[in-house]
């Protein structure tokens, strides 16, 4: 008895070992029938789930007449209808819709990552920008106190050449009073030089009568 019920345990063991869980598919097709009676004459085989009806009307024993997009008209069991998808199509939309969301997101994530890329390459712009600003700042500054210098410069040679023009009209005048003294000068040593003359010629007649006269006076 004890190894009769070793035996089944093991046997028990070894199928729930080889057991896996399994799930029934919720996708079935619908035969479209002429009128509303389950041995009525078939229109359609099987239409599949989740496709779109419109509902015409729908009597009580349970039939529901509707026509499908391409035109058929027929009858079908009103249980197999719902107003809303199938659960395996509410996963597939909701898997599409997901995949969408998802492709959006890394579509977002790449735009995000392209456009602080662009605000880097924007930040390093502008500072690149002030930096120039700042440098063309300096820069203007220097011109302005080089064109302040220049203009000090310019008034400082307009000073210059008015003093230049004075000291030239002083160096002028002296020279012509140089002139008129050296003129002078020539004069008077000229003067001199003709009274020396004329004392000379003066002595000459003078003095040989002083001889004369001494000898006269010797002899008397």
């Amino acid at each position: 008895m004890r190894i009769f019920l070793a035996i089944a345990l093991f046997y028990c063991f070894a199928i729930s070992a080889q057991a896996q869980t399994v799930y029934i598919s919720d996708e079935y097709r619908v035969p479209l029938r002429k009128s509303p009676c389950p041995r009525c004459s078939i229109l359609h085989r099987g239409i599949k789930s989740g496709s779109a009806l419109t509902l015409v009307e729908t009597n009580d024993e349970g039939w529901s007449h509707v026509k499908t997009k391409g035109g058929m008209d027929g009858w079908m069991p009103s249980h197999y209808l719902k107003k809303d998808l199938p659960a395996r199509d509410q996963l597939a939309a909701t898997k599409a819709k997901y995949d969408s969301l998802q492709s959006k997101h890394l579509a977002q994530s790449n735009e995000l990552k392209s456009l602080k890329q662009d605000h880097s390459q924007l930040v390093a712009e502008l500072k690149n920008t002030q930096s120039n600003r700042d440098g063309i700042n300096t820069e203007l500054k220097n011109i302005k106190k080089i064109s302040s210098n220049a203009i000090s410069i310019n008034q400082q040679n307009r000073e210059l050449l008015e003093r230049n023009g004075i000291l030239q009209s002083e160096i002028d005048i002296l020279t012509a009073a140089n002139e008129r003294l050296t003129n002078s000068e020539r004069n008077t040593w000229f003067l001199y030089g003709v009274f020396a003359v004329v004392m000379g010629a003066m002595l000459s007649l003078i003095i040989p009568r002083l001889k004369r006269r001494k000898r006269f006076s010797e002899w008397g």
